[in-house]
């Protein structure tokens, strides 16, 4: 018994070992990201938005067209009786699709909505399918009637090979997936022993489009991931880029005026930072920078950003904020500090602080610049400091 649980043992993990290989995964918080979208940063949400709605949309204006319009095939191969009922599903399926496709040319739609609209459009085919195929199984047809009959039984197929060409998390995929798995097994599920050899069959040619729908869907996830990352985060501090930055600014501005949300964010400037590079050496100032966001991170929520605006320049986007929830981070970053200087000093920092409801600002791009000369009024006041609303300033060392 022993001898067989090893044996199990290591082909689990020889297996795992070869799908950890064949998508380039090396260790286990790669396996969470391809699993769930929860733990994706705002950049590789957006772009995986962008990219399932531009994919959907394109597939749903072809549906749109090529669904109604096969109805002139079926004018011609079947029964007019079976003619209407298919055409009118056609014409509503061609209908969904086109509405699918309107609202995914809307910009920037949030992952959420791309997801339930690419969801909605794989769905149509297979409501499509449990629908349709009762009705066929009332004919007895022959000849190429007979043939474009049993061309509406590989809808799942079609579905399931469809899966490739989309972005999506093994969690989507097995979401997606199961309810097309169901509606293939009740249709193909034998009634007697000879049709057995028949189901077996499909149900393999389902499992290996599925697996090649899955490796080819997740290897996207991974690849995207990883270029969106090399993209969007600075490679030093891990800090988002300042492209990356500005487009997370425009985002989160446009959401916090349309639904009445305060926003609040830090502009920080190391103090006296080109001094420690051309004592200690750039490789000293790249280790207090290193150290500074490091630290910064321990104090903001889970839902802000730091970017890296300039060389020793970040910004922190505080989404929700209002003038208590800022403080409550600047009390943090007073308990934790930044680092120390490498004479064992410590390293501080000049802040400005904007609040977008109570500076009645009306762009991201005058926030930043308000919150700059915030910036340098703290430097005047003597550097470790944090200007706010109203010029109130805060002392940012114990």
């Amino acid at each position: 018994m022993h001898f067989f649980v090893n044996l199990i043992k290591n082909i689990t993990n020889k297996f795992g070992s070869l799908i950890s290989g064949l998508l380039g995964i090396n260790m286990p918080e790669q396996w969470q990201e391809l699993y769930s979208s929860n733990e994706h940063s705002l950049p590789i949400k957006q772009h995986r938005s962008e990219l399932l709605s531009r994919r959907t949309k394109y597939f749903s204006l072809i549906f749109g067209i090529i669904v109604p319009a096969w109805s002139i095939v079926d004018y011609f191969l079947l029964p007019f009786d079976l003619w209407y009922k298919l055409a009118l599903l056609r014409i509503i399926s061609g209908f969904i699709f086109f509405s699918i496709a309107y609202e995914c040319n809307k910009k920037e739609l949030p992952l959420e909505k791309s997801r339930l609209l690419m969801a909605i459009m794989f769905m149509i085919p297979t409501v499509f399918f449990l629908i349709a195929n009762p009705l066929l199984n009332g004919y007895h047809l022959m000849g190429y009637s007979g043939a474009l009959i049993n061309l509406y039984s590989l809808l799942p197929f079609l579905v399931i090979a469809s899966l490739s060409i989309f972005t999506l998390t093994i969690k989507e995929l097995v979401i997606i997936t199961i309810p097309i798995l169901f509606a293939t097994f009740w249709y193909f599920y034998p009634q007697t022993a000879s049709d057995i050899p028949d189901a077996f069959m499909m149900i393999w040619m389902f499992t290996l489009l599925f697996a090649t729908s899955f490796f080819s869907s997740v290897s996207q996830m991974r690849y995207m991931i990883s270029q969106v990352t090399r993209a969007s985060y600075d490679s030093l501090t891990n800090a988002m880029t300042r492209r990356a930055g500005m487009d997370s600014l425009t985002l989160f501005f446009r959401m916090a005026t349309l639904q009445d949300l305060p926003l609040s964010l830090l502009f920080i400037d190391l103090d006296d930072f080109k001094q420690l590079n051309d004592i200690y050496g750039h490789d000293a100032g790249d280790r207090a920078l290193v150290e500074a966001v490091q630290n910064l991170k321990q104090c903001i929520r889970k839902g802000d950003s730091i970017i890296r605006w300039g060389g020793e320049e970040f910004i922190i986007l505080l989404p929700q904020a209002d003038h208590s929830d800022t403080k409550r981070i600047l009390d943090r970053i007073i308990e934790i500090g930044l680092g120390e200087r490498p004479d064992g000093k410590t390293l501080t920092a000049s802040m400005g602080m904007t609040e977008m409801k109570h500076d009645g600002i009306k762009s991201w791009e005058a926030m930043v610049e308000l919150a700059d000369l915030r910036m340098y009024k703290a430097k005047q006041l003597g550097k470790g400091v944090c200007v706010g609303c109203q010029g109130k300033s805060l002392k940012l060392t114990k």
